[in-house]
């Protein structure tokens, strides 16, 4: 596995050892396929998901929708999930982009485009659901 040592285009260190690759990229980001995501520890309970392809500048804030909503149980085909290889519910990682607002009351995640992610084969994937109880701007703080 490559150890060097590479910068992302907001200056955070990387290696390819971090990547988690989408295959089909992201909605409306099909160009952007690999991501590292970063923890950082003030801004929690977000992460950051970069995308390290040359040539995208693109960032989100991900969070793990279980910590404001933990009713949610978003349906999802097996098929779906079957390009994943997940072997194990403890490999899988639940995320949703969010969107970070002033005043952060504001801020909203997309609980209709959650990301999952196999840990262990280092592999993503953003579903599009289709369920009536979750939006497109779900306030992350009522």
């Amino acid at each position: 596995m490559d150890t060097t040592q590479k910068i992302t285009s907001s200056g955070v260190p990387w290696t390819e050892e971090q990547v988690i690759r989408f295959p089909a990229g992201l909605p409306g980001f099909e160009n952007a396929r690999k991501f590292i995501i970063m923890s950082v520890p003030e801004h929690q309970p977000f992460h950051w998901m970069e995308c390290v392809d040359e040539g995208n500048n693109i960032r989100f804030a991900i969070i793990n929708p279980l910590s404001f909503r933990p009713d949610y149980q978003p349906k999802i085909k097996k098929e779906e999930l079957a390009s994943l290889g997940i072997m194990d519910s403890k490999e899988l990682l639940l995320y949703v982009i969010v969107t970070l607002r002033t005043p952060l009351m504001e801020s909203t995640a997309n609980l209709m485009g959650p990301l999952f992610i196999n840990i262990r084969q280092k592999v993503g994937k953003q579903i599009i659901i289709e369920n009536d109880a979750y939006s497109l701007r779900e306030r992350i703080i009522p």
